[in-house]
């Protein structure tokens, strides 16, 4: 069974937004998955609405728990763990190949 791993290396900034600074207005994601041997990432951004002032929190109070809120406002997270369970499932069995039979053939 995978374990997955959610970090969110980068904030988009808007400096200044009406009376609000360092608002936040995109998130990048990363999402590694692995099984202990084999390992699958994903990664994306993501764009957030424009904050209601009187909810608006400093951005040197965000923690990666409200990130991960965010992100998960946005994109399918659980989606995204499920696709890179099937990626670590694929690269944990060989693909078919074709090959010659073990004894010897000819006329």
């Amino acid at each position: 069974m995978a374990s997955f791993t959610w970090t969110f290396p980068q904030f988009i900034v808007n400096p200044q937004e009406g009376a609000l600074q360092n608002v936040v207005v995109g998130i990048n994601w990363v999402c590694t998955g692995t099984d202990g041997v084999n390992t699958s990432t994903a990664s994306g951004t993501v764009k957030l609405g424009t904050p209601n002032p009187a909810e608006f929190i400093p951005y040197a109070d965000i923690t990666q728990a409200m990130a991960a809120q965010w992100v998960s406002g946005q994109i399918s997270m659980t989606g995204v763990e499920a696709e890179l369970a099937r990626q670590i499932a694929l690269l944990s069995q060989p693909p078919v190949q074709s090959q010659n039979p073990p004894f010897a053939t000819g006329a």
